[in-house]
């Protein structure tokens, strides 16, 4: 029998939501990945295809004839997959599995050390959790449920509110000792350590509490926020954490609230998946679990003062 000769899946899928949303920023954002990753499947797809899909002007893509025809046959033959699958499959869901999607830093400093719990709770529930340091899709053939930061503003998605997104400033109880700090412009001897994708929390969190003196773009940037706690925990620096994350470390004393002022961003944890997986036994236990795991812990965050909006 003949080999197939198919493109990837991956540049078509990513072919077909540009060419469907008509820009290459709405489908990074419905596929939960960079607009610089479509743009590359879809160079992709041109090259294996020799073939020019899309004509690119000054912030805006237009497709060519061809491209306009193969979109056209790959959105029916998507909706013909979907529709199959939902057919046979989604009708009678696994319910003794759960497949996870989550930030690294949630997995590393919430999920992966309650899990446990859940296991004991629903031992007949097979977990297989993938952690990345962007978004996973709960659109993704193997993925039931995703952790999501955000406002919750996603279409065509189930999205439960979890918990608000506030920062504090932390640092090990040893590199904070002898110092005494009355205002936030005291913490400009100290090195801020800052996560690569966050690069305005310190800034957001001074302006909010009236420092003059401290730049809150300097320090050492390192790759995400895990590394950034890890590194304060060591005495390296201070971090600014979301409270929730480092809950633990101040319980065991690893870290120390440098200031209890606490800035909310106005974004949100959301627990989302897509409307057909609704009702799923092995969602709805995880969801109950998880909420009431963030409500104990959100109580610990709440004896400190109230959050800031800004």
């Amino acid at each position: 029998m003949p080999k197939r000769r198919l493109p990837s899946l991956n540049a078509l899928r990513a072919f077909e939501s540009a060419a469907r949303n008509q820009s290459m920023t709405r489908a990074a954002e419905e596929l939960c990945v960079t607009h610089s990753a479509i743009s590359r499947h879809v160079s992709k797809l041109e090259d294996y295809l020799n073939a020019k899909l899309f004509e690119r002007g000054h912030q805006q893509v237009v497709l060519t004839k061809p491209g306009a025809a193969y979109a056209s046959r790959l959105q029916i033959l998507f909706d013909q997959i979907q529709e199959a699958t939902a057919e046979y499959f989604y009708a009678q869901p696994d319910n003794g599995s759960l497949r996870i999607g989550v930030l690294s830093t949630f997995a590393m400093r919430f999920l992966i050390p309650r899990l446990a719990r859940f296991k004991k709770m629903y031992p007949e529930i097979t977990l297989q959790v993938e952690s990345a340091h962007e978004p996973v899709s709960p659109n993704d053939d193997d993925i039931d449920v995703a952790i999501w930061l955000g406002t919750g503003d996603w279409p065509g998605l189930v999205c439960e509110h979890l918990f608000y997104e506030e920062l504090i400033p932390v640092g090990s109880p040893a590199l904070l000792a002898g110092h005494e700090l009355k205002t936030a412009d005291d913490l400009e001897p100290f090195l801020l350590l800052h996560a690569a994708a966050r690069y305005d929390d310190w800034q957001r969190w001074l302006k909010a509490n009236g420092a003059t003196r401290v730049d809150g773009y300097k320090g050492l940037r390192l790759e995400y926020s895990g590394l950034a706690y890890q590194g304060a925990i060591d005495g390296l620096g201070l971090a600014m954490a979301q409270t929730i994350f480092v809950q633990e470390d101040i319980g065991n004393k690893r870290l120390q609230p440098v200031f209890q002022q606490r800035v909310k961003t106005g974004r949100s944890y959301y627990l989302v998946y897509t409307e057909m997986k609704s009702g799923q036994p092995a969602i709805v236990r995880f969801s109950d679990w998880l909420k009431a795991e963030v409500r104990k812990t959100v109580a610990k965050v709440e004896s400190g003062e109230h959050a800031e909006v800004i």
